[in-house]
């Protein structure tokens, strides 16, 4: 067992150190809606609303995080194709909780890497802010380089009215997750492993002094 632990342990963090560069990815962006006249909602008020339509607006890269894996690029003159996502459909229904159908997310990175992200569930919708609202989706993203495969990720939404009812909407939202560094799980596993060593050689010691 001696020689065993720090063998496993070479073991996995050789392995973590393989692949951690290429599952240490994250995405981490924020888009805008730049057609304010295409933005609308069901519902008596924005935060009572039921469903958000982007119907005809472009959805613009506004920002990216440090980090970010999606290959996207912020707006900016002249215009690119990887300055861009798209959505399908464009109207986002989530009634009180429960979205009517996925939502997919698509877009194409700089180097031509594709990116199709599938939203399937809400996480959270905030009403308390009068003619606004935010809701978080949850779903998965993958890419055709297999940087990604079918990674957690978060869709927050956000839009609000200022002036009420009736009035201009202003609708962004932002796009995030992060994998794990698998060094992180190995050096967890190991220090399980390591408790549980310890304890056995205690357990043994403990047997062989009442033996005596």
């Amino acid at each position: 067992m001696k020689v065993l632990v720090p063998a496993l342990a070479a073991a996995l963090i050789a392995t973590a150190g393989v692949s951690t560069s290429a599952h240490a990815a994250l995405i981490d962006f924020g888009v805008t809606a730049i057609a304010a006249n295409s933005l609308s909602y069901a519902g008596p008020t924005l935060n009572a609303s039921t469903a958000f339509q982007f119907d005809g607006s472009p959805l613009v890269v506004v920002s990216t995080g440090p980090g970010d894996a999606s290959g996207l690029t912020p707006f900016a003159f002249p215009t690119t194709p990887n300055m861009f996502v798209s959505l399908s459909p464009t109207d986002i229904m989530y009634g009180m909780g429960t979205l009517a159908s996925d939502v997919t997310k698509k877009w194409t990175a700089g180097d031509g890497d594709v990116f199709t992200e599938t939203l399937t569930s809400v996480k959270e919708i905030d009403r308390l802010t009068p003619n606004a609202i935010t809701v978080t989706l949850a779903g998965t993203v993958s890419d055709t380089d297999s940087i990604f495969k079918g990674t957690p990720v978060e869709f927050i939404l956000s839009a609000n009215q200022v002036r009420g009812p009736g009035t201009a909407i202003v609708a962004s939202f932002t796009n995030t997750t992060a994998v794990p560094e698998p060094a992180t799980w190995v050096m967890l596993a190991l220090g399980f492993a390591g408790l549980g060593y310890a304890a056995v050689r205690r357990s043994t010691r403990d047997k062989a002094a009442l033996a005596i």
